[in-house]
């Protein structure tokens, strides 16, 4: 079976290991597989099988008037169309939003069928003009199948699709990647430790100020942040300006974090909003106790409240502290809570993720 992926970019983040995890998952089961990105780059940031190909179509670039943004889209609806002809799949993926609309129009009339993924909260969608939303209302219902990650976002999605479809990230940690040697040094002490890109949807700045709380009381501990972003600086100049210089450190991006999170104690997940933080299962899965804000969409539905980690109210920084601090104070709760939350591993192992999406194909 020929099977073409099409995503905005392969970069690192969930999307993009999930995407690169499902083109190796077809690729070893003897399926041609082709991912197209939109970007002017074919660099995967996660590894990609050998017999995965990769084509880049270099279609992105901003408008100064919508009536060159529409003359763009024509273009970019033409060459991918273009692509998909010259690929022939047998069935077309798209993932996140603006992607699956131009997917949608280029694939109109071949034949081929086509499923459509979102991956973040439709609410706090980057693409906020009325025209593309209105595409989407018109469009999502000629896909063949519409996934989603989670109960809250497929009720959103109530009348977009007749075949609206579950199906969570699945999640693999090897014992090779944990006992590896992390990629940055970590300092002396306990360590909770947060993920993601340094941007404001990921809640970082309330993370800090939950920390600051704690801080003065439990100085044996340090807050580790991995990632990069466009928010680095001012979450450098906040944490001077909240005097913790010697205990939160930014390690930037890394390829293997389960070599962090196991050695560290806690995972802190602050974000505003999600689709379905795969970061939040990756850190589970290696054992770490959670604590997150009961934000749209996924904490609520991956996490059992007080058994395999706790749920805090959103952007609520004095719950947020309260619990940092029991856990931190209480070594057994964190191991006991620990070992609940590695179950996850059944829960979303990549076999039984990748059943779901083969019901979809087959």
């Amino acid at each position: 079976m020929k099977i073409v992926l099409f995503v905005h970019a392969l970069p690192g983040g969930g999307a993009g290991r999930v995407v690169t995890h499902m083109a190796n998952y077809w690729a070893n089961a003897g399926h041609h597989v082709t991912i197209i990105t939109l970007e002017n780059s074919d660099y995967s940031f996660y590894p990609l099988s050998a017999s995965v190909k990769c084509r880049t179509l270099n279609l992105v670039g901003s408008s100064s008037s919508w009536v060159e943004g529409l003359l763009k889209n024509l273009r970019r609806v033409y060459l991918i169309r273009r692509v998909i002809i010259e690929s022939a799949p047998d069935y077309l993926l798209s993932f996140i939003f603006s992607t699956n609309i131009l997917v949608l129009l280029a694939a109109r009339f071949l034949g081929i069928p086509v499923i459509v993924s979102e991956r973040n909260h439709p609410d706090y969608s980057k693409e906020n003009r009325f025209v593309w939303h209105r595409l989407r209302r018109i469009l999502y219902p000629l896909a063949n199948h519409l996934v989603v990650q989670s109960q809250e976002i497929r009720e959103w999605f109530k009348g977009y699709n007749r075949s609206i479809h579950i199906i969570g990230n699945p999640v693999r940690v090897s014992q090779e990647e944990i006992e590896s040697e992390p990629e940055t040094q970590l300092p002396e002490g306990r360590h909770i430790v947060a993920m993601g890109q340094l941007i404001r949807q990921k809640g970082f700045n309330l993370l800090l100020d939950a920390f600051a709380m704690v801080s003065n009381k439990n100085q044996e501990w340090n807050l580790i942040i991995v990632g990069t972003g466009i928010m680095k600086d001012e979450l450098l100049q906040q944490v001077k300006k909240l005097g913790l210089e010697n205990s939160v450190f930014f390690p930037g991006c890394v390829r293997n974090p389960y070599a962090i999170f196991a050695r560290c104690d806690i995972f802190v997940l602050s974000s505003l909003y999600e689709g379905f933080p795969n970061v939040l299962l990756e850190a589970m899965a290696c054992g770490l106790p959670p604590v997150s804000f009961d934000c749209p969409s996924g904490p609520g539905e991956i996490i059992q409240q007080g058994s395999n980690g706790f749920l805090v109210p959103p952007e609520n920084i004095k719950s947020m502290k309260n619990t940092l601090c029991e856990l931190m104070q209480d070594e057994e709760l964190r191991v006991n809570i620990g070992k609940e939350a590695s179950k996850v591993r059944g829960r979303y192992a990549p076999d039984k993720i990748m059943k779901q999406w083969n019901k979809l194909i087959y």
